[in-house]
Parts: C-alpha cells; structure tokens; sequence
C-alpha cells in the first residue's frame, strides 16, 4: 500500500482482498487506488498486457461511488500486472436523524404532511396502494426479545408498499416499546429499477410524525369544535391525552395545526412521566393539568371543563377508557386511537366502541387483527361493515362533524399502515431535492 495523489494505492493479488477493500475502506478513504495482481495460485481478473489503475472516486456528500479506469498510468513495474474490470453496486444517498430532523421539523412541511397524509388515505382506500402485510416481533402471539421485563412492551414492525405509478416503494422497520428506546429507518427503493435508492436513518423520528399527522386528519374532519367559550367568555374545551410518551407529544404538536386550542389534560402511569410531560409541553406554550384517572377525560363536569378530543397513545393491553354514564353521551365527542398497533393492544373498552355512532379506521383490512376494534369485532358487538376507512371518510363529507348541534360519538382507530411511510419517505425526498437543486 502507498498514498498517491491523496489516496490510498493498493496491490492486490486476490479479488477477496479487493472486496474487503471495496466494502470497508471506500467510505473512509477519498480515493482509493486498486490494482489487482496476477500471481501464482491467483488468477487474474482479466487477461491483457497494458498496465492500468482503476480506481473509486467517493462523492463529497457520500451518495454515491463510481468505477473509473485510466488506460496510461502506470503504479508498478511489477510485470505480472493485469487489466482490473470492476463490478459495484451505487452506494444509495444515507441521512442520519441529524439530517432528516431540520428538514420534518419545519412547520410548513408538517402542514403539507398532514394534507398529503389525507390524500394518501384516498388512494389507499380506492386501491392504488400496494401494502404487503405487516411483520411484527418481539410483541405476542411471537416471543418477547428479553424475557422477565417488567412492563415489557418492546416490538419490531415492518410495513411496505407502494403507489401504483408513483416513483418509489418503501420498506419500514420501526422499533420501541419499554425497555427498548424508539429507533428505526426507512427505505426508498425506485418502481423503475428495484434499487435502493435512499436509506433513512431515522430512529424512528419519520415514523412518528406520520402518526401524528394522521391524528390531524382524523381530528381535522371529526373532532368537535375546541374554541367554543361559556356565556362568560371563558374557555371550557380541551384536548384529552392518554399517555406521556413521545407520540403524545407529537399528536399535541400536530394538533396546533388544525386547532387554536392550547388547554390540555393528560393522564400518565406514573408521576415522573406525568409532571415531565407537563414541563415539556408547557415550555412549547400548552397550558397543561393531569388528572386522576383516564375516565376522568370522559366524566369531567361540564360546568368546569371537558375533553370533546381525546387521543389515546399507550401501549395498555387494558381498556383504559369505558363507556361513560348515558347523560354525559348527549356531548359531542370524538376519540382518535394510535396506542392499538399490534395484536392484543387495546385502550377502549369493547362496549364503548360498541357504543360509538360512526367507527372510522385507516385500514378495514388491517383492523380485524389489529387495534382498538379487534376485540370488538371478536365478541360481535360490531361488524366489520360498519367501519368506515378513514379515505371514504374524506370523499363522504356528509359524514364530517361540521356543526355545533352534531352530538356523536366517534372513533378513529390508527394501527398505522405503510401508505404513511410511504408519503412522509417521499416527501422527505423530495424536500432534499430541492434543497440540492437551489445549492446548483
């Protein structure tokens, strides 16, 4: 090995020594100069007797390599040397959290997530998009990954598919769940060619904010109306959340977007959470109180205040939240569900979906196996026909919540479905493109 003209020369006599080289030195050293030798007990790549250097070139932002060959340069006398001809695949562009966390984190691009996130579920429910099922692990019926956890709630899901016609299919794998922190990434792989393109690192970041966003449709189109003061002027509504996690923060984010409100009650499984949650949240300019119980989000006196938006975020494998007294069902109110991704996850009781006057889910496919209707649909308190996908809901808008006088129950249940990933991994995409396109 020597330098030359800053890179690094290496003579090689086995092909398996220029594998090593391609695959564990490329990413470090700028260029890397690769000649393959000839030798006994070592055949040559290619027969020939010109002398050549063949060298890989790393582009300064890491996307991709390329196989160049220079026919005159000569790197040894050693006679024995052989053309190199040389096979590689394109390294696909790679952005780490710190990459993708500038550009998600801008509120116009969360505004534009959320209508294209509504758009995406019309596709879905008209059958442009291709999902392949969901894989699960870690979670039951399967094993858990580390045995005798306390409050073990850790998985592994990978979802995948595709718009017909789009550019890009994407590939998920998203983990989290006690004692596990979140972490994943996300793949976009080009419909023309097969090959991966781009690799998100995301820890999961990605995978969060499309939950969120789908919240915001839901509430968008469902939740009553948050703003509406008493006789006195003064303002009654809040927003009720189930959970202190990083989803619940995500879905209250999300709900600045589509609502004016900024008083919420929150209910968590432990002090600690609980007071954290209120700190954090209160610094972004939500006004913010616990509460006892998670019933009380259902059973607040209305002459105080109460929660006509609850959103659920946990991973109880409890009914959480049960029907409420006949006389507090006269208010409207709307429940939006995102806790229920896995099999034998559940949040409301089987008798207050029952209880609901319009159930809404983003896949009817996925919402048999998965989610807050499961059980409901097990025991027959409800059919599979009464659930209306959440991209019929946006065609159907005489079944939009639209009027003070609309006093109904209704249920959005989120289990997460890969036309979510397939919209936020694209559209980060394509914000990078541009961004790279201005930089011309």
């Amino acid at each position: 090995m020597r330098w030359r003209n800053g890179g690094l020369v290496v003579l090689c006599r086995r092909t398996i020594w220029y594998n090593t080289i391609l695959n564990h030195w490329c990413l470090e050293i700028p260029s890397i100069y690769l000649c393959i030798m000839s030798c006994p007990g070592g055949a040559p790549l290619s027969t020939g007797k010109e002398k050549n250097r063949a060298w890989l070139e790393r582009k300064n932002q890491g996307a991709h390599l390329r196989a160049c060959h220079d026919e005159k340069i000569v790197i040894s006398n050693n006679s024995c040397m052989q053309k190199a001809t040389m096979s590689y695949q394109e390294i696909p562009q790679i952005y780490t959290l710190k990459d993708i966390e500038p550009i998600v984190s801008d509120p116009r691009f969360a505004k534009e997530l959320i209508d294209a996130i509504q758009n995406g579920f019309v596709a879905y429910s008209q059958g442009k998009f291709n999902a392949s099922p969901v894989q699960t692990m870690g979670a039951p019926p399967m094993a858990p990954f580390i045995a005798g956890v306390e409050n073990y709630c850790a998985q592994t899901c990978v979802k995948s598919g595709y718009i017909t016609g789009e550019s890009h299919y994407v590939i998920k794998v998203a983990s989290g769940g006690h004692p596990h922190p979140n972490s994943g990434l996300m793949q976009l792989y080009s419909q023309t060619t097969g090959k991966l393109e781009m690799l998100l690192l995301d820890d999961g970041l990605l995978t969060e904010l499309r939950t969120a966003a789908v919240g915001a449709v839901a509430a968008r189109l469902l939740a009553p109306d948050l703003c509406v003061r008493d006789v006195h002027g003064r303002e009654m509504m809040c927003i009720g959340i189930l959970g202190t996690g990083v989803q619940a923060r995500y879905q209250i984010r999300y709900l600045a977007h589509i609502t004016d409100c900024r008083r919420v009650r929150v209910w968590g499984r432990t002090e600690r959470n609980t007071t954290q949650f209120i700190k954090d949240m209160e610094a972004e300019g939500w006004s913010v109180s616990a509460v006892e119980s998670p019933q009380h989000l259902l059973e607040a006196p209305e002459d105080d205040w109460y929660c006509p938006l609850i959103v659920t975020t946990t991973s109880s494998r409890e009914p959480l939240l049960k029907l409420a007294k006949p006389c507090h069902q006269k208010r409207p109110l709307h429940i939006t569900c995102v806790g229920a991704d896995s099999t034998g996850k559940i949040e409301l009781d089987p008798t207050l979906v029952e209880s609901a006057d319009l159930l809404v889910a983003d896949s009817r496919l996925q919402t048999r196996e998965r989610g807050e209707f499961e059980e409901a649909l097990k025991r027959d308190l409800i059919s599979l026909e009464t659930v209306t996908e959440l991209g019929e809901l946006v065609l159907e808008k005489e079944s939009w919540r639209v009027s003070e006088d609309d006093n109904r129950l209704t249920i959005f249940d989120s289990s997460g479905v890969a036309v979510q990933d397939c919209i936020i991994a694209t559209m980060f995409a394509q914000q990078v493109h541009k961004k790279d396109n201005k930089k011309l």
